[in-house]
């Protein structure tokens, strides 16, 4: 979540410098337009929009409140006039995507359209207005995903899971190594096979029989009378790991049987 919001905020600043730097107009015209483009396709931008829209409508709907003190009214009022401040400011920029998007959609640059468009930010203020109205939108963008990030973190520091890419697992608020090279261990396959393969299953208990075939591709599992002593020890394996990294507060994360029918299973306290 931290490494999307970053890269979500870097694009947005090299928009904004790109069009301060920028002399061209067309060019500058262009730049508004792709900096609307990643709002409006970005599901976290689209969302932190959606969000600032029912938050303004919100509270203009409070103005109708007629038991409303007067200092309510006046604080009510200044967060209308702060909401649809921002929304003034956004529409500066989406009134040029809308039009640049009709001259991309076109194919061809018409003169008239263009210049009726150089037109509409012709005042010796207009480029510090759009300007600002960049600076306004990443400030109060950058603020929502900000307070997004922190409630991700609250939520996911709250859940047991495991990271396939990192091979790290997360249990609340403890997080244990389990692959600390460049390869793949049984016990990375094992987690992974419960937490990724079964996600939407994860109070199941899982055969040993169904991880050979589903995820080592042991074809012949059943063949072989001892194959079982291998996912059990992996299974004590990972048990070790946990309990020497959370310094012995979490001891018995698995249980798990023996035998060619054996399986293993979450401990659901810590689901």
């Amino acid at each position: 979540m931290h490494s999307t919001a970053q890269n979500i905020k870097q694009k947005m600043l090299e928009l904004t410098q790109s069009f301060c730097n920028e002399r061209n107009a067309f060019q500058k015209f262009v730049i508004v337009y792709r900096y609307v483009c990643l709002l409006n396709k970005n599901p976290f931008t689209q969302e932190i929009l959606q969000k600032l829209f029912d938050e303004t409508a919100q509270i203009s709907g409070k103005l109708y409140n007629e038991t409303m003190s007067e200092d309510d009214f006046l604080d009510v009022k200044g967060e209308v006039l702060y909401t649809n401040d921002f929304w003034t400011y956004y529409s500066n920029l989406e009134i040029i995507y809308g039009k640049m998007k009709k001259i991309k959609n076109s194919q061809r640059c018409e003169k008239t359209k263009f210049e009726n468009l150089c037109r509409l930010y012709s005042k010796p203020y207009s480029n510090e207005m759009l300007e600002l109205s960049f600076t306004v939108i990443n400030s109060n963008i950058f603020e929502k995903l900000d307070q997004k990030c922190f409630f991700f973190d609250e939520k996911v520091n709250k859940k047991t899971w495991f990271d396939d890419k990192k091979s790290i697992l997360y249990i609340k608020e403890q997080k244990i190594y389990i692959n600390k090279q460049d390869k793949t261990t049984n016990a990375h396959k094992i987690l992974k096979y419960i937490f990724i393969d079964n996600k939407d299953n994860l109070q199941d208990d899982f055969f040993y029989s169904e991880i050979a075939e589903d995820e080592f591709g042991e074809l012949e599992y059943k063949g072989k009378t001892n194959n079982w002593k291998k996912y059990n020890r992996t299974c004590q394996y990972i048990n070790d790991k946990i309990r020497e990294q959370s310094n012995n507060s979490i001891i018995d994360f698995l249980i798990y049987n023996t035998g060619s029918k054996g399986r293993v299973k979450l401990n659901k306290k810590y689901l």
